[in-house]
């Protein structure tokens, strides 16, 4: 981490204890000015997309800390066009732990949900967020709402927020059946979801915005089914970070102009790229530490490797119908590769590591997340029976304290010269 990100997130760190409120302010005025800077410098290819993406995160980031009142906190999986529909910003843990980590600050907040009896192996993106509300630094929003779907920290995490927030909270329940009859029940609980947002907002929704709003999605979805196709054939200077941009245009950021405009240059840029014979070709399975400066200097720098695709950006490319809007919505998580068993998931891995012409996959098996520590194995198992060869890397996604450089870089580096071999 660079000395003078260590020196703020410790100055921070000083202050959440004594001052939230400053503390707060601290983050606010970092984040603004990184979204504006990266923004300005005359960067071209994929930096220049990551740069305008990490804007429009460190805004949404910005708003929900300055205006919590219209701000609505969700998980990642959540289909966030009712909150466009309606004005509204979300807050969410995928994105609000990461930036902590990568602002050298996330320790305090992890520290203090253990001290508040959160379990040390909990996941540690709801830990950090717990902690950034139960220290006063995040503030109170509108109301709570998160799925079923994949994740079982957040049926605990976001319950125990809207108690300490005294808040609205729903729950959207995405039964493990993957069917039509499963598809309405989802939706009729997002037009329920709606009548209580109007309720909350005192004003009514623009069922005409919503079916725009979807009908972007439409288009940014087609144009990234477009960008994987053409990923195949072509090497890009991708990053981790660049990979998250590309999870949070197709997930919470879904339906924004932020968005489409990201997946078409990344599209536009992937189309124009060569391809590098001698780089090897990775797909990554589950969230990736992109704070982590050892995995940096593999994944980011080097000239070996490169990361070709994420299975948390791909995980339901279903085009949604903006004349439906709900069903479409509900479509996505009904049908999403983590909902039903675990086996869906490693089949959609072994599709697009021949997709993407993959060499080998990696398995991110990140703290505290039950799931994916429990089908490492038997994806490793199918995917080498594929030929493709699986490396397993314990690691965190957003909490420095649970990694151990030494042994990650020993075992990627060894990883990467099987593949040469």
């Amino acid at each position: 981490m660079h000395k003078i990100v260590a020196t703020f997130g410790s100055i921070v760190s000083g202050w959440v204890p004594r001052n939230p409120e400053i503390a707060r302010r601290l983050l606010t005025a970092a984040y603004s000015l990184n979204g504006r800077v990266n923004t300005l410098f005359p960067v071209k290819g994929p930096a220049k997309a990551y740069a305008r993406m990490n804007a429009a995160v460190t805004r949404a980031i910005c708003h929900s800390f300055r205006h919590p009142e219209s701000t609505a906190m969700v998980n990642i999986f959540f289909p966030c066009e009712l909150l466009y529909s309606l004005d509204l910003t979300p807050m969410f843990p995928e994105g609000l732990s990461v930036y902590m980590a990568n602002t050298g600050c996330e320790q305090v907040f992890a520290e203090r949900a253990e001290s508040n009896h959160v379990p040390e192996t909990f996941c540690s993106y709801h830990k950090i967020m717990i902690g950034l509300a139960e220290t006063g630094v995040l503030p109170r929003p509108m109301l709570i709402v998160n799925t079923t779907l994949a994740c079982d920290a957040n049926q605990l995490s976001f319950r125990r927020l809207a108690q300490y927030y005294q808040v609205p909270h729903v729950v959207v329940d995405v039964p493990y059946r993957i069917n039509d009859e499963a598809v309405r029940y989802v939706a009729e609980q997002l037009k329920s979801l709606t009548a209580l947002l109007e309720k909350l907002c005192r004003r009514k929704l623009n069922e005409d915005r919503l079916r725009a709003i979807v009908a972007s999605s439409r288009r940014s979805l087609k144009n990234y089914r477009k960008y994987l196709e053409l990923r195949a054939d072509c090497s890009l200077p991708a990053t981790m970070s660049g990979e998250l941009f590309s999870l949070l245009a197709t997930h919470v950021f879904l339906g924004t102009p932020e968005s489409e405009k990201f997946i078409k240059e990344m599209k536009t840029i992937a189309a124009r790229a060569g391809r590098d014979p001698d780089k090897k070709r990775i797909l990554w399975l589950h969230t990736l530490p992109n704070w982590q400066g050892s995995m940096k200097a593999i994944f980011d720098k080097a000239k070996e490797c490169e990361i070709v695709g994420c299975d948390m950006t791909y995980d339901t490319l279903i085009d949604p119908d903006p004349e439906k809007p709900y069903e479409s919505m509900a479509r996505r998580l009904v049908y999403n590769i983590n909902n039903g068993g675990g086996e869906r998931r490693i089949q959609a891995a072994v599709k697009y590591a021949k997709k993407l012409k993959a060499d080998g996959v990696l398995v991110f098996c990140h703290w505290g997340c039950k799931q994916t520590q429990g089908l490492s194995q038997l994806a490793k198992d199918l995917l080498e029976r594929e030929g493709f060869p699986t490396l397993i890397l314990d690691g965190d996604g957003c909490d420095t304290r649970n990694v151990s450089d030494g042994p990650m870089v020993t075992r990627v580096k060894a990883f990467l010269e099987q593949l040469e071999g």
